[in-house]
C-alpha cells in the first residue's frame, strides 16, 4: 500500500470544519478563504479513500471515519502548536551548556554566584571537582569548557590559555588536641612533626608538595571529609579561611611563626582556544572575575 501523502494545511482545514461544523465558520476562525478549505478537504478526502463529512445543506457533519480521525487529528495538531511556539522562542530562550571545572579550594559563595548568573542567563552549567591535572586533561579532551584551578610557577603551555580570578587567604588550623604541649607561637619544625591534611588528592603533586609542610600527609578533596579528619584530631591544616574552619567542632586557628598576614593562594581560569563554543567562553570570562569580586570570600 502507498504511503499516505497529506499537508499540514489539509489537517488543519480538517480539523477546523470539524470543531466549527461549516466551511464558512471554519474560514473566519483561520482567516482563508472558504473554497480553499473546500479543496483542502477533497484532496484529504481523495488521498484517503474515503469521505470525512456528510454534507447537509450548508452544515457538515463527520462520518463514522471521520469521528476517528478527527480525534488523532486533534491531537496532531496540539503537537503542531506546540512546535511551532517553542520555534518562536528558540532565537529569544535558546539554552547553551558550559561545563565549568574547578579545584576544591575555589570559594563556594563564589560558586553560587556563578550557578546565579548562568541560571539567569539560561545557560545548563556543570560542574566538577577535579584536581589541576585531571582539570587540564578534561579541557584537552573537551569534557569541559573552562576551569578554575590553583595557580602554579610554570606556563600551561601553547594548548592552554589562562587569566587570573583572584586570590583566597590562607591560614593554619587544628583540633584544640594538637599542639596543647607546645607553645605558640609554631615553628615550622613544630608543624613538621605532626600529621598535616592536604585539601588535594595525593596525585595532584605540584599542589600537594606547594602546600606540604609535614613529612607526614593525610590527603583529601572533600569539604565534609576534612572537617571530619580535623575535628578528630588526625592533623592539621593549611586551608583558605573562606572554609571558615573555626567555626568547625573543637577547630581553631594556629598561631604560627610565619604568622598569616600576606598568605595566599592565586586562583587562575584556564581555557583551551579554538573551541566551538568561543562566544559563551568569552562571556563566561568576562562574568567570572566580576562574580568573584563581588562574593562574599
Amino acid at each position: 500500500m502507498a504511503g499516505l501523502i497529506y499537508s499540514f494545511a489539509q489537517l488543519e482545514a480538517f480539523t477546523a470544519v470539524a470543531e466549527n461544523g461549516s466551511l464558512s465558520k471554519a474560514a473566519v476562525a483561520l482567516k482563508k478563504d472558504r473554497t480553499t478549505l473546500r479543496d483542502l478537504i477533497d484532496f484529504l478526502e481523495d488521498g484517503l479513500g474515503y469521505a470525512l463529512f456528510i454534507r447537509d445543506g450548508r452544515t457538515l457533519r463527520l462520518t463514522a471515519e471521520g469521528e476517528q480521525l478527527q480525534r488523532q487529528a486533534h491531537l496532531l495538531m496540539r503537537q503542531v502548536k506546540a512546535f511551532e511556539a517553542f520555534a518562536r522562542e528558540v532565537p529569544h530562550g535558546a539554552t547553551q551548556d558550559l561545563t565549568l571545572v574547578y579545584d576544591p579550594f575555589t570559594p563556594r559563595a563564589f560558586l553560587h554566584g556563578v550557578i546565579a548568573e548562568m541560571a539567569s542567563r539560561k545557560i545548563r552549567l556543570s560542574l566538577i571537582c577535579a584536581s589541576r591535572d585531571e582539570s587540564e586533561h578534561m579541557l584537552t579532551s573537551g569534557r569541559a569548557d573552562l576551569a578554575i584551578c590553583q595557580a602554579r610557577n610554570r606556563s600551561v603551555g601553547n594548548d592552554m590559555e589562562w587569566r587570573a580570578l583572584g586570590a583566597i587567604d590562607m591560614d593554619f588550623y587544628a583540633s584544640g588536641k594538637l599542639f596543647t604541649d607546645i607553645s605558640s607561637p609554631l615553628s615550622l619544625l613544630d608543624l613538621s612533626l605532626v600529621p598535616q591534611i592536604v585539601m588535594h588528592p595525593a596525585s595532584d603533586e605540584p599542589v600537594a608538595r606547594r602546600l606540604q609542610i609535614s613529612g607526614h600527609t593525610l590527603f583529601t578533596n572533600e569539604p565534609e571529609m576534612l572537617r571530619g579528619l580535623l575535628e578528630r584530631g588526625c592533623g592539621w591544616g593549611f586551608l583558605p579561611t573562606h572554609f571558615h574552619a573555626v567555626r568547625w567542632q573543637n577547630v581553631k586557628r594556629l598561631r604560627t611563626e610565619v604568622g598569616s598576614q600576606g598568605i595566599s593562594q592565586t586562583m587562575v581560569i584556564i581555557w583551551k582556544p579554538g573551541s566551538d563554543k568561543r562566544a559563551i567562553i568569552a562571556d563566561a570570562l568576562a562574568l567570572l572575575p566580576e562574580v568573584w569580586k563581588h562574593s562574599a570570600l
